[in-house]
């Protein structure tokens, strides 16, 4: 008899959800029924009727080069955000239309209970996942046919942060259908990915309570002389306590002059360096549940207090943030946001001597691109740069900042951001400034040496767009009172900012 995980996910409740006991959030499954519900309804308004089904495939559990251990299995996101299902090796299909949909999963031999537990059965699956169908993999063909298929869509795109795409699924007997392999679904899941349901914003903002807390227990326990890796290990233990098993990303957790590094913590410059006394340290963490990500970064003094010059990058980065909150609302284009974010660094750098000139003239060279080389923010949900940035058929703009800005439409109420304005004095950059005569104009040579001991900050929050504004879903001391109090022990239990806009 296999066991059902419905006493994990709320004691013998009719109600299938994904739950990770006491003090954890509960997913409820009809969140994924209502998205093939949608999907089914989105491909009926692009003209697919009924006979017309989305197929897709799951991810598949991968082995370790040529070892018998397996890299930590994730499962696909389009195929998590339609069914829900944490195990390997399954595909699933929408019917067009009428919503009708079958999640296929492994044939698995008797054996397998000896080392991965029981082996569970159609039944099983029909329940905990709540599926109409659930039938096996090597019953696709019959399925599809009993259906009486017309068009077998399939999800075929390339994703437009990393440049790659998945392979479009196959099976044997594939032949035997019109495949469409356009990218009507792949663009199709994209927009429904864009706008999150409440659901949704719940579960992120769960995720975003966890990495506040983390957050704040991992600051609190940086000491100087230490290494970086522990900032890393204490925010995965806490996210862990609190039933977050994975981060969204790898995690960011430099010091110093190593805050320039956008995406540190890589196996090439791994989080592995002593944290100095009087540097800043950046940490750029976020849990996962569910396979929904959040994406915060803090920044902060080693020593619990700011320098004078740490207080000045800071402070800029803080009122570009600011200055976004309080003007993002539906229909602001975040193009012009990223825009406004630099405007913003640029005048607190013309106030501490940084740069000199006028400020209209420094935008014309896109000066501010060499002291925040990356996009303002992204979507965020199912993954940390989440799809949907751009609606279908438009790209990045290929100026100078705006060509890293992932996020470059116009808002809508209920999409998930980051906004993320930084500072940094990366050498690289700084010195291809200097090597460009319309931009050294503007630059004192003398300033920059002093700022040069601060490295970078970066301030990243997750907001969800309301019908006026927008919520920021974390809370993590932001003000520079508010850090310092909390990292000499204060207490933290601000509630969420909002701003109505």
């Amino acid at each position: 008899q296999v066991p059902s995980l419905s006493r994990f996910r709320g004691g013998g409740s009719a109600m299938a959800f994904f739950w990770r006991g006491e003090g954890t959030h509960k997913v409820p499954m009809s969140m994924h029924r209502n998205k093939r519900v949608n999907l089914s309804k989105a491909l009926e308004a692009a003209g697919k009727t009924k006979g017309a089904v989305a197929f897709l495939k799951g991810g598949d559990e991968i082995s370790v080069y040529d070892t018998d251990t397996a890299w930590d299995f994730k499962q696909e996101s389009n195929f998590q955000y339609l069914f829900g299902v944490k195990e390997p090796g399954c595909y699933g299909c929408v019917e067009a239309s009428t919503g009708r949909h079958c999640l296929f999963i492994p044939r698995l031999p008797e054996s397998y209970a000896v080392f991965m537990g029981p082996v569970k059965p159609t039944d099983w699956f029909k329940k905990e996942y709540e599926v109409e169908e659930a039938r096996y993999v090597d019953e696709i063909v019959e399925t599809l046919k009993e259906w009486g298929v017309g068009d077998l869509l399939t999800y075929h795109g390339k994703n437009r942060d990393s440049g790659l795409e998945l392979p479009a699924p196959t099976f044997d007997g594939i032949d035997q259908f019109k495949v469409d392999n356009s990218e009507l679904l792949w663009n199709t899941l994209a927009e429904l990915r864009v706008i999150k349901c409440q659901d949704e914003v719940e579960l992120l903002g769960f995720c975003c309570k966890v990495s506040s807390l983390s957050h704040i227990h991992t600051m609190r326990r940086v000491r100087p002389n230490t290494r970086e890796f522990l900032s890393e290990a204490e925010f995965r233990y806490q996210s862990m306590l609190r039933g977050c098993a994975r981060c969204g990303y790898n995690c960011i957790a430099p010091a110093g002059e190593r805050n320039v590094v956008l995406h540190y913590g890589h196996a090439a410059e791994p989080n592995q360096e002593v944290v100095l006394p009087g540097q800043l340290k950046l940490h750029d963490m976020g849990a996962e549940y569910h396979c929904y990500t959040s994406d915060v970064t803090c920044t902060f003094p080693v020593d619990g207090v700011f320098t004078e010059h740490q207080r000045i990058v800071y402070g800029a980065v803080w009122a570009a943030t600011q200055a976004v909150e309080r003007t993002i609302k539906p229909g602001v284009n975040y193009q012009k946001m990223h825009r406004l974010s630099e405007r913003v660094l640029l005048e607190h750098l013309k106030e501490a001597g940084v740069v000199k000139g006028e400020i209209a003239d420094m935008e014309k060279v896109f000066l501010a691109n060499s002291f925040m080389p990356h996009g303002l923010g992204h979507c965020l949900g199912l993954d940390c740069h989440d799809v949907g940035g751009y609606p279908p058929g438009e790209n990045r703009s290929t100026e100078p900042g705006l060509a890293s800005l992932r996020c470059g439409r116009d808002l809508m109420e209920n999409m998930v951001i980051t906004v993320e304005p930084g500072l940094y004095f990366n050498p690289y950059c700084i010195e291809e400034a200097l090597k460009d005569e319309n931009k050294r104009v503007f630059l004192n040579e003398d300033r920059l040496r002093e700022f040069k001991n601060v490295g970078g900050v970066r301030i990243e929050d997750d907001v969800v767009i309301t019908s006026d504004g927008c919520k920021v879903l974390n809370s993590v001391p932001r003000e520079i009172d508010d850090v310092e109090r909390v990292l000499a022990g204060a207490d933290w239990d601000a509630p969420l900012r909002e701003y109505h806009n």
